[in-house]
């Protein structure tokens, strides 16, 4: 008797329960699990979320994290899969080290354990919307042989306090001259200064003050009263001028906190000045990090390795040793090299006047040594120096201005290259990168 009322007081009870509704977020992912179990082979498998890649910039370091761990989570409430510790195999081996001690080869055991799912899933194509970021997820077998997406899924991110709006500051840098200088009728945009070194994030800070000066020049107030603003945005490393200039700084503390300050100028004296700003570069499509010039050459080149290739044949060399760069077109092109110093000078070294080898354009499968392969003068290392071997590859050749001005400082039968000051320099990598299918392929050359 006491069974069967047991029995039923448990039916009962049972009966009562609310089942608990599934995560939205995790029931969105079944389409992609389901792809994944059939490319694992198996219903269960294990996965190694190894999260977003390091170069995006839609994302902060701190919310990449934050996005991984929210979608490890949502994966684990599907109950259908296990997780591998591939992105935090650095804190175990940390921890491992500290107690017990590790060896060369434990270490790597461990490092190859994290990463033995039968995926790899990967957080692709991040893009910021607000407090909100949508990517898809990627898992790829670990022969490489299969590979499932995901639909995009949406993430809610958090903003750090403080942190303000970077079109909003231009805005109100704006708004705040217009008010102090209403009669300007032109203003001189000088490009950002990245403190420390050389940031894309500069670059994309002055768009958005030029985007915010035109929308002031375009506004409704000014068109009524007929007061004109003409906009100028000077090129970068030239002397930035004018009865009337906006400069901007952009700088990264030591916590990869961003900053920025804008100030316009009115014969010598500061006009609506920002004062120093933290700033979220997220949504700016650029890298913070400040780089010395000729890393900063290297890490926004227009790479193609499929196409243009460039190698030192020693590193580094040594005094007295003839210094050569083989060059390798995987592709039919005119080439453009040239050496930039750390400085932001340079010397054009191909093609050169006069030299009918250097003038014609490569094809593909062509190796070339540089400057035996071109009937030059040897070249023998001396004085220690570190310089760039940087080449520009265009199919059917640069534009005839620029192709002007570049042979104008080229090496000739009658002399030798022009020295291009820092402002020329910089000059031609905008105009030469913003030719149409333009290829760049560069080697250190290191003498010590």
């Amino acid at each position: 008797m006491r069974r069967l009322l047991a029995a039923g007081l448990a039916a009962g009870l049972a009966g009562s329960v609310v089942p608990a509704r599934a995560d939205p977020g995790s029931a969105a992912l079944a389409p992609f699990l389901d792809a994944v179990a059939a490319c694992a082979g198996r219903p269960d498998p294990t996965l190694a979320v190894v999260g977003v890649e390091p170069g995006q910039t839609a994302l902060s370091r701190e919310q990449a994290e934050e996005v991984r761990l929210a979608l490890e989570s949502r994966l684990q409430a599907t109950g259908r899969v296990r997780l591998a510790a591939a992105a935090d195999v650095v804190r175990i081996k940390a921890l491992r080290e500290g107690t017990t001690g590790l060896s060369g080869v434990e270490a790597e055991a461990q490092i190859r354990a994290a990463f033995s799912g039968d995926a790899s899933v990967f957080l692709v194509e991040p893009r910021r919307a607000g407090g909100t970021v949508a990517l898809r997820l990627q898992a790829i077998t670990r022969n490489a042989a299969c590979k499932a997406t995901s639909e995009p899924v949406a993430v809610p991110i958090r903003v750090g306090a403080g942190v303000a709006d970077v079109d909003a500051v231009m805005e109100g840098a704006v708004r705040a001259f217009a008010q102090a200088a209403p009669q300007a009728g032109a203003v001189e945009v000088c490009p950002f200064v990245a403190e420390g070194g050389h940031s894309t994030c500069a670059g994309a800070l002055t768009d958005r003050l030029v985007i915010a000066l035109d929308a002031e020049a375009r506004s409704a107030n000014r068109i009524l009263k007929g007061a004109r603003l003409d906009v100028r945005r000077r090129p970068p490393g030239t002397a930035c001028s004018g009865p009337v200039t906006a400069r901007g700084r952009f700088l990264t503390d030591r916590d990869r906190q961003s900053w920025m300050e804008v100030e316009f100028q009115r014969d010598g004296a500061v006009l609506a000045p920002t004062g120093r700003r933290r700033i979220g570069v997220e949504g700016l499509g650029c890298d913070p990090t400040p780089r010395p010039f000729l890393d900063h050459l290297v890490a926004t080149a227009q790479t193609d390795g499929g196409r243009l290739a460039v190698g030192a044949a020693a590193t580094p060399f040594s005094a007295g040793q003839r210094l050569e760069m083989r060059i390798e077109a995987r592709a039919g092109q005119s080439l453009y090299c040239w050496v930039v110093a750390p400085d932001e000078t340079a010397f054009v070294a191909l093609p050169v006047r006069g030299n009918p080898a250097s003038l014609a354009p490569l094809a593909a499968g062509d190796v070339r040594r540089y400057p035996r392969g071109y009937g030059l003068d040897e070249i023998v290392a001396g004085e220690p120096f570190e310089n760039l071997f940087a080449c520009f590859g265009v199919a059917g050749g640069l534009p005839p201005e620029l192709a002007e001005r570049w042979l104008a400082a080229a090496p000739g039968p009658d002399g030798a290259a022009r020295l291009l000051q820092p402002p020329e320099v910089l000059d031609l990598v905008e105009r030469i990168r913003a030719t149409p299918g333009v290829t760049e392929a560069a080697a250190r050359i290191v003498v010590r």
